[in-house]
């Protein structure tokens, strides 16, 4: 294994990359590379993958926002109070805890930087 995590930082090579099913939602993995959950880090970074025809719910993040830069693919996210959003390769979504958020109507698969850190407000 190439990972390698010090007190200094950690770096992932390819073939270290493990991509997870979400427990959620259907047709969508995510590849994990920071986590507050098994890097004791202020935040989770991660790259997402949505498969065409992915399957979400509509939900919110309660203690954390959400941000999405999309690399490739396409698809739409409803977000609450700012209605049905397109979703292409540059975009950026910034999501605050709360808000809730569905995304839908994925056309191409979908590779994004996703990131979840504590809110501020």
């Amino acid at each position: 294994m190439n990972e390698i995590t010090t007190n200094t930082g950690k770096v992932v090579q390819p073939a270290d990359v493990k991509w997870e099913p979400h427990p959620k939602f259907r047709g969508v993995e995510s590849a994990y590379f920071l986590s507050k959950r098994d890097d004791d880090a202020g935040i989770t970074y991660a790259l997402t993958h949505w498969s065409v025809g992915a399957q979400f719910e509509k939900h919110a993040h309660d203690h954390s926002d959400d941000i999405i830069y999309v690399l490739k693919g396409k698809a739409r996210i409803w977000i609450e109070e700012l209605g049905d959003v397109p979703l292409t390769a540059g975009s950026f979504v910034r999501i605050p805890k709360g808000v809730a958020h569905q995304p839908h109507q994925v056309e191409e698969d979908l590779i994004a930087q996703h990131t979840w850190f504590p809110a501020t407000v």
